[in-house]
């Protein structure tokens, strides 16, 4: 915690302790010098003092708003058009070249939308170069209903879009309604659709994937939530479809329905049959 702020210290490990116990939320080293500056605006949000008070109210019978926001505070992700080398690596040169044509693609923890868009631009550069329309359907979640609806609007500032590629900017995107901002072409939007998640719920609905990819949003997560959410991701799959995430989360101490794959263009995970 940074030593300036006005919040006593043992109110802060406090507010940790609660933040796994009730959300099964761990806030990564990295993440909680920020910490702070995400959680503030709900104390006047809810008319709350103190973090001892936002902790109290998260273990409450009547908590529900006051617990969506705080992980929706938690664990919004930077706004960002790269995707993880690894990840472009081997869907590129192995993955989308093992899905059927039709293929069914869940992206996790979308944002604003930026990562699920470039997934779909690494879709239309792999069908150029294949000179072949596979018909991917691409399915991008998120937990905040409100960065859902800025992914499904897919317009974004100027200055959002100069993290964008040159060339996939060129290609990919159009003028918006004013100068200052652009919108993602028809070509890329067609084939992906928006939808709220909270993967610590029952999200069976969403139906059977051919390829998920999870980038981060497993690092947020106690070991017990972690091994819930994996068993569910594995459930999701088709019979033998393929689990994508970041290079350094685990997933096999966690879970027994997948197996890890080291091909030369990476590592990944396929369901076990």
């Amino acid at each position: 915690m940074p030593s300036a702020a006005p919040y006593n210290i043992d109110d802060y490990e406090s507010l940790l302790v609660v933040l796994q116990d009730v959300l099964g939320v761990v806030v990564p080293e990295s993440q909680r010098s920020c910490l702070l500056d995400r959680i503030e605006p709900l104390l006047a949000r809810y008319s709350l003092e103190s973090l001892a008070a936002l902790a109290q109210s998260m273990k409450g019978g009547d908590a529900d708003n006051v617990k969506s926001s705080v992980l929706e505070a938690i664990s919004k992700r930077q706004s960002d058009w790269v995707l993880n080398p690894s990840i472009v690596n081997i869907l590129q040169k192995y993955v989308f070249d093992q899905l059927p044509d039709n293929a069914d693609i869940w992206f996790v923890g979308c944002g604003q939308g930026q990562q699920a868009y470039s997934v779909a631009m690494e879709i239309a550069e792999y069908e150029n170069r294949k000179d072949d329309n596979k018909n991917f359907q691409l399915l991008a979640t998120e937990c905040s209903n409100d960065d859902i609806k800025q992914a499904e609007s897919a317009s974004y500032s100027s200055h959002q879009l100069s993290r964008l590629g040159d060339g996939y900017r060129k290609l990919y995107t159009a003028a918006g309604d004013d100068a200052d901002s652009g919108i993602i072409k028809d070509k890329i939007r067609q084939n992906i659709r928006f939808s709220q998640c909270d993967l610590k719920e029952d999200f069976h609905s969403l139906g059977k994937f051919d390829l998920i990819i999870c980038p981060d949003v497993l690092v947020y997560f106690s070991n017990g939530v972690k091994a819930g959410v994996l068993r569910q991701f594995s459930k999701q799959l088709k019979p033998g479809g393929i689990f994508l995430t970041g290079h350094n989360q685990a997933v096999l101490p966690f879970s027994d329905g997948f197996e890890r794959v080291d091909h030369p263009a990476g590592v990944f995970y396929r369901q076990k049959n």
